[in-house]
């Protein structure tokens, strides 16, 4: 799985995603999603849509969403700047739809082949014909989706600085302290923030943070182990090993062969 969480230095990303279950997040570039194999739950502020096999959803930039699938799920995903939606690029920073979610019975067949071709494409065809085919997409679903105006800019909201603050310093050390004194909140309300809100602790999303950038780095690169856990934030190999198996459910010598 790609790092949704740290600011996305690329214009266009693909891969598959297996048994993806993650917290709340966000990232300012737009998600694509369309499930493969199995059911999953998307989370988007206090609504949560079922999806299944067939159907896809699309995540615009700045929403705090999370995902929990169930054992077999698979689905193919695309994160992408608004810079390629061209003339969808106004909807995306201004409107928000009641519903991401589209299924499988209104996936119109032109959606397929768009997903199929951008899943063969490569970086230097991403700026151009990456483009047409993500306006393919967004030309099929947006009249399925409802939008209206947002509410408020995000960057208002106490818990979308919490996350967008994570995603730019996950691999720096920190601790709740650090955190509240950086937002200028007390440590017990800001405790409460990950407990009521975004349902885990504080460091046990710090974790699937750097986890999830070990992942990509491992997908990504040829980067040694050593190297991944010093970058993701990680202060020792036997901690990465542990808090890998722990969210994995297996070592990070076994996940990377998985990937290669």
């Amino acid at each position: 799985m790609n790092p949704f969480y740290e600011q996305q230095k690329g214009i266009f990303r693909t891969s598959i995603v297996n048994n993806l279950s993650f917290p709340e997040h966000l990232h300012t570039h737009t998600e694509f999603i369309y499930v493969m194999e199995g059911q999953a739950l998307l989370s988007i502020g206090k609504k949560v849509y079922q999806m299944e096999r067939g159907g896809c959803a699309i995540i615009f930039p700045g929403q705090i969403h999370s995902y929990h699938s169930s054992n077999n799920y698979r689905m193919r995903l695309f994160i992408f700047d608004t810079g390629m939606a061209a003339s969808f690029q106004y909807q995306l920073g201004k409107l928000r739809p009641e519903s991401p979610y589209i299924d499988s019975g209104h996936v119109h067949p032109d959606i397929l082949l768009a997903i199929d071709r951008l899943s063969h494409i490569d970086e230097e065809e991403a700026p151009t014909l990456g483009s047409a085919w993500i306006q393919i997409i967004l030309n099929h679903t947006f009249p399925h989706l409802k939008l209206t105006e947002k509410n408020q800019p995000e960057s208002e909201d106490l818990t979308y600085q919490l996350i967008l603050f994570l995603a730019e310093h996950f691999k720096e050390t920190l601790t709740l302290e650090f955190l509240a004194k950086a937002l200028h909140i007390n440590k017990y309300y800001l405790s409460h923030i990950f407990s009521k809100k975004l349902h885990i602790s504080f460091p046990q999303y710090l974790n699937h943070l750097r986890v999830d950038y070990a992942c990509s780095a491992m997908q990504l690169t040829e980067k040694s182990l050593t190297e991944i856990w010093a970058e993701a934030g990680f202060s020792s190999q036997r901690s990465f090993n542990r808090i890998f198996r722990e969210i994995k459910g297996m070592s990070p010598l076994a996940y990377r062969k998985t990937v290669r």
